[in-house]
């Protein structure tokens, strides 16, 4: 009878024992399968067609080379893009851009200037929220001659600081115009360049920045509205160690030394430390080169900055 009813009493136990076990290796798997499919995977293409450099092109030194990209995150933003330049001899970093593209997906165009490398692979690469990579290549081969170019040349250019509005402010470089805040509207999309003085490590900083540089909005509130706000971004090590002279600037007659002075390697959207007689490299959103040489630059931010700029056509 004991025997019978211990019998009784466990067969119900097992079962629920065996009914929980079920449960919880359906749980362990429900729980790795939801991991795998929350991975969202990331597409990338490159485009072609007229106007987009192809696989395999053969580009004269100074030739232009356009990559335009499509990507998603397949469900999941997408984050972050990179773009190399490979040469038997070093790799060198060309963009390297933190991004935020939703649900519509990420699309850009870029520009860059062939170098003398006999072949280089450039490598796009694009990664989501899930830190989920996608990447592309492309070879280039270095065609006969040169492709150097024309360039605008505007002798004298003065930008006011953040507190000088009585002094342009906000400078479309591609046509050398500076416009006031009274003058500036729909004009917006042309700006590539403003600047402001401040303290910074203790040093005194004429700064040049853009609007889409994220720090500019402390120092032009206004910039909060605007629907499109171009990056230009400044070589700054070659502006820190004075790698580009007053004389090669006034030399340049094309835009040869605008191309090959630019190292992005070492580059940001705000260029600290610009003193009368530095020679700033830069490259517009646009994808255009050009150099700065600073004829006077005031060390208060009521003052302004007197520049000569010379830009890719």
């Amino acid at each position: 009878m004991f025997c019978l009813l211990f019998r009784k009493t466990q067969k119900p136990q097992s079962f629920l024992k065996a009914s929980w076990l079920s449960v919880f290796l359906g749980f362990l798997i429900f729980v790795s399968c939801s991991k795998e499919t929350s991975e969202h995977k990331t597409t990338l293409f490159l485009k072609t067609g007229t106007g987009f450099t192809a696989d395999g092109a053969s580009i004269p030194v100074g030739g232009t080379i356009r990559i335009g990209v499509q990507a998603s995150g397949s469900g999941s933003a997408l984050t972050y893009i990179r773009i190399d330049r490979i040469t038997a001899y070093d790799t060198l970093v060309q963009l390297d851009r933190g991004i935020y593209a939703g649900s519509d997906g990420y699309e850009a165009d870029f520009v860059f200037s062939k170098d003398t490398s006999e072949v280089e692979t450039w490598v796009i690469t694009v990664m989501n929220a899930d830190r989920v990579l996608a990447s592309k290549s492309l070879v280039i081969k270095r065609g006969t001659g040169t492709a150097y170019g024309d360039i605008n040349y505007f002798p004298s250019i003065s930008l006011g600081m953040q507190s000088n509005s009585a002094t342009e402010q906000f400078l479309d470089v591609d046509k050398g115009i500076a416009y006031t805040v009274g003058n500036l509207n729909g004009h917006e999309a042309d700006i590539d360049m403003i600047c402001y003085y401040y303290i910074t490590s203790g040093l005194s900083s004429p700064t040049f920045t853009c609007p889409g540089y994220t720090a500019a909005v402390a120092y032009y509130p206004m910039l909060n509205s605007w629907q499109t706000k171009c990056t230009t971004l400044y070589d700054y090590r070659s502006t820190d160690n004075n790698l580009i002279s007053i004389d090669q600037f006034d030399a340049a007659q094309n835009d040869s030394l605008l191309v090959t002075a630019y190292k992005p390697d070492k580059v940001s959207g705000n260029c600290k430390y610009c003193y009368t007689g530095k020679v700033v490299p830069f490259k517009t959103q646009a994808g255009k080169y050009g150099l700065i040489k600073v004829l006077r630059a005031d060390e208060t931010e009521t003052g302004s900055l007197e520049v000569s700029v010379k830009v890719q056509k």
